[in-house]
């Protein structure tokens, strides 16, 4: 019994693991290659949850041309 509870603890630690690493803007979101910025503007913005990054993203999802002037 307490090789499965190990075996599970352990399982659970590696769920945020994966998470964190994800290529998807703000986890949850397009992949970077999905996304007509690209992979810059997602190693500088990606994971920044802050309301001004959500507007940009979806600005430049509708405009792809605001990429440089929302993502600098």
């Amino acid at each position: 019994m307490k090789r499965v509870l190990l075996a599970a603890a352990l399982a659970a630690l590696t769920l945020p693991l994966h998470a964190a690493s994800s290529d998807q803007w703000f986890y949850d979101g397009l992949a970077w290659y999905q996304h007509p910025c690209g992979i810059r503007a997602f190693d500088k913005y990606g994971h920044d949850d802050s309301p001004a990054v959500r507007h940009a993203y979806y600005a430049t999802l509708r405009d792809p041309s605001q990429c440089s002037k929302l993502f600098p």
